[in-house]
């Protein structure tokens, strides 16, 4: 008699991070643009890959609005 289970191994899915090396882990489902916190240095962490896992910091874009003309002020 044979039976079929099914076995789920849960894989721990961690990161590093670049300033200080600490291993980041992520319990929820993991996708590229993850924001996450490193708890040893607070760096603002961004995932950039997902095999391997790598984390880069994140960077606030600023746009420019190239139909917009420059005010002057002064007149």
């Amino acid at each position: 008699m044979t039976t079929n289970k099914k076995i789920t191994i849960k894989m721990k899915q961690i990161g590093a991070c670049p300033e200080c090396d600490t291993n980041i882990s992520f319990s929820k489902k993991l996708f590229l643009g993850l924001k996450k916190t490193c708890p040893e240095c607070r760096s603002e962490l961004e995932v950039i890959s997902l095999s391997p896992i790598e984390l880069d910091w994140t960077y606030e874009y600023e746009y420019e609005n190239e139909d917009e003309e420059e005010y002057d002020y002064d007149l």
